[in-house]
């Protein structure tokens, strides 16, 4: 430890200082404190204990289900992009104007758009994945391409951009991993859905704000059914799957989703409901 206190960076706002160690050597480095890294734990180990085999992926507690650790070691994120959004704080607030809600749809169809025209390529070439995984796969094909869809007309906004270019590098990774990207949006849009303390929107007003909330609400709860099955696949197949792997790619899946969701800004000088 002092090798390395002797090292630190001080690169945090807090003035602290955070490390990252060689899973092979053990060595230890200075590491940027707002990235994210995996956690260091020791234990007691016992003579009985039993080493797991060095070939054998990363995994997690027995009976502990992956889905929810991916979702866990995202939730904070997605707190920050309900806070950050000034579409979604708009939309809680009841003060969404119709054309700032036209512009998300478009906005999102844009990228269901770009997203299936990349799975429809993929889906032919498809031999190596377990009939499951590929069974879903086609289905969020089906269900991407089948909302209103406004293909690409000039170069792709730069959310778009970088959304497209981490997709293209999940699906040089098995096939399941590409359910574990797709999978942030459903989850992220079901959390964003559901009702906030202190929201002023009531169901059933023939309120227009509330209206417009409606229209967001029936929209996110086809996510649910999305979101069991995805759970009920990746379950399945956990115990052949890289954790840290897969909670890389869920974050930076749930990080495109704040770059989009930030770049869905209305209009402040759209009239206020």
């Amino acid at each position: 430890m002092s090798d390395w206190t002797k090292q630190r960076q001080g690169n945090t706002s807090e003035g602290g200082a955070c490390m990252e160690m060689e899973p092979k050597s053990g060595k230890l480095h200075s590491a940027p404190c707002g990235e994210l890294r995996f956690y260091i734990c020791s234990t007691t180990v016992s003579s009985s204990s039993k080493i797991l085999p060095s070939d054998r992926k990363p995994g997690i507690i027995r009976g502990l289900s992956l889905f929810d650790v991916l979702w866990g070691n995202s939730y904070l994120l997605a707190e920050e992009i309900l806070r950050s959004s000034s579409f979604l704080n708009e939309l809680q607030s009841g003060q969404l104007t119709q054309r700032c809600y036209n512009n998300f749809i478009q906005q999102e169809a844009l990228y269901l758009h770009s997203v299936s025209s990349t799975l429809e390529t993929l889906m032919y070439s498809l031999q190596e994945a377990d009939e499951n995984t590929r069974s879903l796969l086609l289905d969020t094909l089906k269900h991407y391409r089948s909302r209103n869809q406004s293909p690409l007309t000039s170069p792709p906004p730069q959310w778009l951009h970088f959304a497209l270019q981490s997709f293209h590098s999940v699906v040089l990774e098995e096939p399941i991993y590409w359910l574990v990207a797709l999978s942030a949006r459903a989850c992220l849009r079901d959390f964003l859905a559901e009702p906030k303390p202190g929201s002023k929107l009531v169901s059933g007003s023939e309120d227009k704000a509330c209206s417009i909330y409606q229209q967001w609400s029936v929209e996110s709860l086809k996510e649910v059914t999305w979101i069991l099955r995805y759970r009920k696949v990746l379950e399945e197949y956990q115990d052949q799957i890289d954790v840290f792997k897969a909670i890389n790619i869920f974050h930076e899946h749930m990080m495109n989703q704040k770059n989009f969701y930030k770049a869905v800004d209305c209009d402040i000088e759209d009239e206020k409901l």
